[in-house]
């Protein structure tokens, strides 16, 4: 039986669905061609948990901006040298400062929570959505649905999980959520990319929106069976702690994350899903292919 892909993008106004999950499958079949001369399998079918008309009224209208860098997806040929490898566990040296100032303001951030607290007078402002998905349960609910149900829809199938930005810590809840159910989603792989998960702010909201009031340290969501790849750029200041394997334990599979570092060669914006997809971390696990 072949997979299905499901995919949850983040925060903010998006494409409307049909053009956005196109976008992303033409991001994820390039970055396949690309690194692995390789394409899709056929018969995986891709699906998108689409949220964002559940905050905005209308969705974003195609920009020649971003055109030009859905175009630059099929332009992209000669690929950087330090795009080539990728160290397990050890940060590429990047355009951001250097592994060691990283590390450091990853430590300051997990025992002090100074980029939490100053993050914190401007989260209802600057980011209203996630701001809400903590905070209002009505909203909480409404934009975790989609998922819940095409996670519930295809449990039967091994489930591989695209999951961007605010998209992780949706995923993460209902992950867990529906690891409780008598017959729960089997998520083969599970990607996070551009992920806040490492955030103090973000896992100090985690235990009471699981249920998990009393946990001590926060772990992979049981339904996640074979793997949780966890891919960031080190210039993207969304996913700050980029590094998620101490943060969550395994769980009752012995999975926990796997830290992968890439640049995100998105035209402008290290954050950006379309860089992540196109990214040869994707390319190379977890998703079936056809050798051309």
């Amino acid at each position: 039986m072949y997979p299905i892909i499901i995919a949850i993008h983040g925060r903010g106004n998006k494409l409307p669905t049909t053009t956005l999950s196109a976008h992303w499958q033409q991001a994820l079949k390039h970055g396949l061609q690309r690194y692995n001369q390789s394409q899709l399998h056929p018969q995986i079918d891709f699906k998108m948990a689409y949220y964002a008309d559940h905050f905005y009224q209308q969705p974003l209208v195609l920009s020649v901006t971003t055109a030009t860098a859905i175009q630059q997806i099929y332009t992209i040929k000669q690929l950087p040298t330090d795009n080539h490898h990728h160290y397990y566990k050890q940060p590429l040296v990047t355009r951001s400062a250097s592994p060691w100032i990283t590390k450091i303001a990853e430590w300051i951030e997990d025992k002090f929570s100074v980029f939490s607290f100053i993050s914190k007078p401007f989260l209802k402002s600057l980011l209203p959505d996630i701001y809400h998905y903590f905070h209002d349960q009505s909203y909480q609910k409404a934009v975790e649905q989609p998922l819940v149900k095409l996670l519930n829809q295809y449990q039967h199938r091994p489930i591989i999980l695209l999951s961007h930005s605010m998209g992780t810590v949706i995923a993460y809840n209902v992950l867990h959520q529906l690891s409780r159910q008598t017959t729960p989603p089997q998520i083969s792989t599970w990607f996070t990319f551009g992920s806040p998960l490492g955030l103090t702010s973000i896992k100090g909201f985690l235990p009471k929106i699981t249920h998990q009031p009393s946990v001590k340290k926060l772990a992979t969501p049981d339904c996640v069976t074979e793997q949780w790849i966890n891919v960031s750029d080190k210039t993207d200041i969304v996913c700050i702690d980029h590094d998620l394997s101490d943060d969550y334990l395994a769980n009752r599979h012995q999975i926990q994350p796997q830290d992968y570092y890439i640049t995100n060669h998105y035209p402008g914006n290290s954050h950006k899903s379309y860089g992540y997809l196109w990214s040869d971390v994707i390319a190379k696990y977890g998703i079936p292919k056809v050798t051309l």
